[in-house]
């Protein structure tokens, strides 16, 4: 007979992000021409106030088509948050900016550790091994997953608003 090993999940608790450690964004390209990076770069650097160092173009032409990315990364001690805009067509460059500056900034402002599309990702590992993390108002999206979790792991996840725009999701062992 071939005996398992018993799994300790410890509960995450995530409540404070720290000091900002570390920042960057990276406009990526593929198969489109600069311009397009350096105008989303443009829109960074203005609305975070971050350094020329703090920006880079990567390109990637061994993509199979064009697209674009705008990767907005934010490192504190205690975690490290991750923004995103994506380019579209007819979608102007300083428009996929403006939207992911706009979260970064709405983020910093509210203290959080935790971004809205991180808090979807933690909720799994919150049903099964129970604590609390703090993020922004919870989206439909983390709320709809809040039920279908609590469908299949029987974990009751709680939402609670702090402040505004802080909100403290938990969960105890099941």
């Amino acid at each position: 007979m071939v005996s398992c090993p018993q799994i300790t999940l410890a509960p995450l608790e995530l409540l404070e992000r720290g000091e900002i450690v570390g920042r960057r964004a990276r406009a990526m390209l593929a198969r489109l021409p600069d311009h397009i990076a350096e105008r989303e770069l443009k829109v960074v650097r203005a609305g975070l106030g971050w350094p020329a160092e703090a920006l880079a173009v990567e390109r990637g032409e061994e993509s199979l088509g064009p697209g674009n990315v705008l990767v907005i990364e934010v490192e504190c001690e205690h975690v490290t948050e991750v923004f995103t805009g994506f380019g579209e067509l007819k979608r102007r460059a300083e428009a996929v900016a403006a939207k992911a500056v706009d979260e970064v900034r709405r983020w910093l402002a509210a203290g959080v550790p935790v971004g809205p599309h991180l808090a979807d990702q933690l909720l799994v590992p919150l049903a099964l091994a129970g604590g609390r993390f703090r993020t922004l108002k919870p989206s439909r999206h983390t709320e709809t997953n809040i039920a279908v979790i609590a469908q299949f792991v029987g974990a009751k996840i709680t939402t609670v608003e702090i402040s505004r725009d802080t909100w403290e999701i938990g969960a105890s062992r099941p």
